[in-house]
């Protein structure tokens, strides 16, 4: 059922993030009403129904009967099982809605239901325009940077909450011992390696433009570098370049051994930052597991 709610919440956000990938590339205000971008009349909500309403309308505006782009239903689509299957992933242990592990459950779906959306928006812009729009990508990192820390101080303080209830608990915090410090540090770990891992890979992406003289790659992958940094942390975060730089490096040999790319051509980076990232979100454990497991 959970995967279910994800999956009918994704066809929503797959809407939701085609309007404002069309919207950054057009340079139009997000706020206002959906239209059609032929004859610009309004949309009644009615007709705003992922999957249904494309397929109800046979994917034609109903005042202009304009031809609407199958992007539109590739996109609801595609965000509805990505979501659904995030949704089933993250609640395979969920035990109990009564206690405070159900509340991390659903700070950290909202994280990663964020974190998808962000990526799916980048997706289609930087593989239709080669382009990653600032008006995505900076609030993207200031929200995150945002969430993380209030994440971070919910759990400190629940966790002297927690050990202030009982006697031994009491015993466990300063000044009788360093437990709770130890715990707090360890419990602010993932703000610490995402804002570090941030920094590392926005840094390294520069370093890139500088020496390539901005054929490596754009600002944009810069920004997004830095974005998947503080939201994946350490080591997620390097296995997801890795993996980026790894599929972009297969793609473009296959590209240039068909024919449709010449050596020396730019293709966007940023679809293959976003793939990389998705794969470790999902199966980041279990790619570094099998890492490891080669070097024993």
């Amino acid at each position: 059922m959970i995967g279910l709610a994800g999956f009918l919440l994704g066809l929503v956000l797959g809407s939701f993030i085609k309007v404002l990938a069309d919207r950054s590339l057009s340079k139009q205000s997000f706020w206002g009403r959906s239209y059609c971008t032929y004859c610009k009349k309004t949309i009644k909500w009615y007709d705003l129904f992922p999957v249904i309403s494309y397929i109800l309308l046979k994917a034609r505006c109903k005042n202009c009967h304009k031809k609407l782009s199958i992007e539109y239903l590739l996109m609801e689509v595609a965000t509805g099982l990505l979501i659904g299957f995030l949704f089933y992933q993250t609640s395979v242990n969920l035990q109990s809605i009564y206690n405070f592990k159900f509340l991390s459950f659903l700070f950290d779906l909202i994280f990663k239901t964020f974190f998808v959306t962000i990526l799916s928006v980048v997706f289609l812009t930087d593989i239709k325009k080669m382009f990653i729009p600032d008006r995505i990508i900076l609030p993207a990192i200031r929200i995150g940077i945002t969430f993380i820390t209030a994440i971070t101080i919910i759990k400190v303080l629940y966790l002297y909450y927690y050990l202030n209830q009982t006697v031994v608990g009491k015993l466990l915090l300063p000044p009788h011992s360093d437990f709770f410090l130890r715990h707090a540090f360890y419990t602010a770990e993932p703000f610490l390696t995402g804002i570090l891992m941030a920094a590392l890979i926005g840094g390294f992406f520069m370093s890139l433009i500088i020496i390539t003289k901005g054929k490596g790659m754009g600002g944009g992958d810069v920004k997004l570098g830095a974005f998947i940094g503080l939201m994946l942390g350490f080591p997620n975060s390097l296995i997801a370049i890795f993996l980026s730089f790894l599929t972009g490096a297969v793609f473009s040999i296959f590209l240039i051994i068909f024919g449709k790319k010449h050596f020396g051509q730019s293709i966007p980076f940023g679809p293959f930052l976003v793939l990389g990232s998705l794969m470790v979100l999902f199966w980041g454990d279990k790619i570094l597991n099998w890492y490891l497991s080669l070097r024993i």
